[in-house]
């Protein structure tokens, strides 16, 4: 599939409930959080997005004997749910159920861990996640985990990479989201912090971000030693790392 101006290792947590608590008549609010990460200027590095969301190495060549400087986290993404209150009666009320159901259906409330959804927009104005199948270039993140509370913590806490999704009010809970992305796969938006990833050719002029090299089994950003990274996402659950190319 996050550059924005936070600095990496410096996101500010992401989706925290709105201060004013929710809406008439008890229905959830959206909560938004900054990403560290981040899906513009410095990449942030708190929870929601890559070892963020989560030092960082000059570009270039390294002094001989030194090792592998760490790469900056990726930039974190977070973005708040909300919800369509029902209130009409009669017939209508029959069509909005029967909408309704087919929303849920497809909402991120009915989602589990290892599902996938497609994200335009990490920002209040923008469309709601969707379920999407893993293999379709348009779902650019893929469910970690999907905790009880909007409040509770992603695994690995503020050094993990996850960007979130979360929902406060009387329906509350949190996904930590990865890139689903594989080695190889070039994307845009990448080091954004509002914009979706976005799956492009290689040779799209608009690629920010080029994974090259995605290990599934281990999280240790001394995985992209060697390699030409300049970001690094490290996942805890499932344990994943990504070495990221960036244009930086």
């Amino acid at each position: 599939m996050s550059v924005p101006p936070p600095a990496p290792g410096g996101q500010q947590p992401v989706g925290q409930p709105d201060p004013y608590g929710p809406p008439p008549g008890g229905q959830p609010q959206q909560q938004y959080g900054q990403p560290g990460t981040p899906p513009h200027g410095q990449p942030q590095g708190q929870p929601g997005q890559y070892g963020p969301p989560p030092g960082q190495f000059p570009p270039g060549q390294f002094p001989p004997g030194q090792g592998f400087p760490p790469a900056p986290p990726v930039p974190k993404k977070s973005k708040a749910g909300t919800f369509i209150k029902f209130g009409i009666v009669g017939v209508v009320v029959i069509v909005a159920v029967v909408v309704g159901i087919v929303s849920f259906a497809n909402s991120p409330a009915s989602s589990a861990a290892g599902d996938c959804l497609t994200i335009t927009e990490f920002t209040r104005g923008g469309d709601d996640p969707a379920k999407a199948d893993c293999n379709d270039p348009k779902a650019n993140v893929k469910i970690a985990a999907k905790l009880d509370s909007a409040s509770d913590q992603c695994p690995g806490g503020s050094d993990a990479g996850y960007d979130t999704y979360s929902v406060s009010g009387r329906s509350s809970y949190k996904l930590c989201l990865m890139i689903n992305a594989k080695q190889g796969d070039c994307l845009a938006n990448f080091t954004s912090q509002t914009k979706g990833y976005l799956k492009v050719p290689c040779t799209d002029p608009t690629k920010d971000g080029e994974l090259v090299k995605v290990v599934s089994g281990q999280a240790d950003k001394g995985l992209c030693e060697g390699t030409e990274a300049t970001r690094v996402a490290v996942y805890p659950s499932p344990a994943t790392t990504m070495c990221v190319k960036t244009n930086e």
